[in-house]
């Protein structure tokens, strides 16, 4: 089977993974109380509290059955309409759940970016370069590393480095450069006058247009300074990301160097007199990429749930601060949009996984 078709095959069967998302989240809604359900729609301060919540239920598909209620639900899920929410811990929020996800997810994305292309660009050339010098000093040195930071949950982490590069943690640490919550620093002149393209008090964050990401917002309206602080506030948060993500990458793509370098084809190729750089690049590290490739769809959930905790720990405003506002504050159409959407970002990233899978290895096309 070509590339293409094993592209699309794959794309292909993202349908039925997906209706069997929408089933999980529907069953989940659809074994609370209908009332309940339908509160999220009415307004409390209205008289004809009754009649809101029966007009809620018709628009939910509540009273319709469970298969109807499904086909309802699906309808609704696919055009748009996630529900309301209203957060009033640790962020402030009014509105769709789909335009709350628009508004914050775009600063996990960032996080997310910035941390998976450092922890790629930083483990592939050092687990190659340990991965061929098994139980050298580098060796030693690198399986401390990676099994250290691989075994300290992400949220002690992320308190460490605040605690030791945090700006104003200790007083009179020089290392205390980096800031330690939110996007940026507001100062005295954007509190007086703020540029036309910072969207003020949305969420109970200050937000910025048009991608919602302050340092490239910043970049395209000019403002130098502004996108220097708000990257210095990204710094901690992604490092924190980094390291963990780097220290699994970094323990599986060893150990398949080290397995790669066993193996009958290694053996051929120097004994044929190839260079040593050669083996290492062309034989060695393209086979021991294709198992730590595997591992990367499960290291990347494990880094959706690290996100939760980092940006609870930074008060970051990205979406796993507002899954986390939404399970605080109650808020059902919040957290199950939210779940909902956790799916989709897993899902796609093992469709990326497979797609790289077969790239590196062409025998596999299944």
């Amino acid at each position: 089977m070509e590339l293409r078709f094993f592209i699309i095959r794959r794309l292909l069967l993202i349908i039925p993974t997906l209706i069997g998302l929408t089933i999980i989240v529907f069953v989940l809604m659809w074994s609370l109380p209908h009332t309940f359900l339908a509160s999220a729609f009415i307004n409390p301060k209205a008289p004809n509290r009754a009649q809101q919540i029966i007009n809620a239920e018709n628009a939910l598909g509540l009273n319709q059955g469970i298969v109807l209620g499904y086909l309802h639900y699906l309808g609704n899920t696919f055009t748009g309409n996630w529900g309301y929410m209203t957060l009033s811990n640790p962020i402030k929020y009014s509105g769709t759940v789909l335009s709350g996800i628009g508004l914050f997810f775009p600063n996990t994305i960032q996080l997310v970016i910035f941390a998976a292309v450092l922890s790629i660009l930083i483990s592939i050339p050092l687990g190659t370069y340990i991965g061929a010098r098994p139980n050298s000093l580098a060796d030693h040195l690198g399986r401390i590393f990676s099994l250290s930071f691989y075994a300290i949950p992400v949220f002690v982490l992320a308190i460490v480095f605040q605690v030791i590069f945090g700006q104003g943690v200790i007083a009179g640490n020089p290392l205390g450069i980096f800031p330690i919550s939110g996007t940026f620093t507001i100062t005295s002149q954007i509190a007086i006058s703020p540029p036309s393209w910072l969207i003020s008090g949305v969420g109970g964050v200050v937000l910025s247009k048009p991608t919602h990401l302050i340092v490239f917002d910043a970049l395209i309206a000019g403002d130098y300074s502004l996108a220097s602080n708000a990257f210095m506030h990204l710094v901690l948060p992604v490092l924190v990301l980094t390291l963990s993500l780097l220290a699994g990458i970094l323990r599986f793509l060893r150990a398949s160097m080290v397995d790669a370098a066993n193996s009958e084809y290694v053996k051929t190729a120097r004994s044929k007199g190839v260079p040593e750089g050669k083996v290492i690049k062309l034989h060695m590290r393209r086979n021991a990429l294709i198992p730590t490739v595997t591992v990367l769809g499960l290291l990347f959930a494990s880094l959706l749930g690290g996100v939760v905790l980092i940006e609870d720990v930074f008060d970051y405003p990205g979406i796993g601060y507002l899954a986390l506002s939404t399970i605080l504050s109650g808020s059902i159409f919040g957290v199950l949009g939210t779940t909902f959407l956790f799916g989709i970002v897993l899902i796609s990233a093992n469709l990326l996984v497979d797609i790289a899978y077969a790239i590196l290895d062409p025998r596999i096309r299944y």
